[in-house]
């Protein structure tokens, strides 16, 4: 799966990098903006966008939330300490990954995702994952995403 990943925090961001390339996903970015993560989705549209609220530069994840979703159809999921910000936001995201999470809890999150894209219904809630209505819905119904 390619996965854009707006992330500010270096750290992180390269522990996703390593933990999803591990896992065999292509990254696109990361990117520490709104507006680098919206050019980085022009060149390569993600099947997934793991996004931080709080962005360098006073962006915001949810804006690049809404331009997937608006241009391109493509939700995605929240990594974020602003739990108020993502729920608000939950009809753009297919859930909210609360931080500090473990990387496995990220990857887990992923998995769940994929599974319910593929017509699966995932064995668990990965932990500190906040699945949103048309993810429960979907998870619920074995529907794809």
């Amino acid at each position: 799966m390619q996965i854009l990943i707006a992330e500010d925090d270096c750290l992180i961001s390269s522990l996703m990098v390593e933990h999803l390339e591990d896992a065999g996903h292509t990254v696109i970015g990361p990117a520490a903006t709104a507006s680098v993560a919206l050019d980085l989705c022009r060149a390569h549209t993600p099947d997934l966008a793991i996004l931080d609220i709080n962005l360098q530069d006073g962006s915001s994840g949810i804006e690049v939330a809404r331009e997937l979703f608006s241009r391109w159809g493509l939700v995605a999921i929240f990594a974020s300490g602003e739990m108020l910000a993502a729920r608000q936001a939950q009809g753009i995201a297919l859930g909210y990954l609360r931080k500090p999470y473990e990387m496995c809890a990220l990857l887990q999150s992923v998995e769940a995702i994929e599974a319910v894209r593929s017509g699966s219904t995932p064995r668990r809630m990965p932990r500190g994952f906040e699945a949103f209505p048309h993810l429960q819905a979907a998870w619920s119904q074995d529907a794809r995403i």
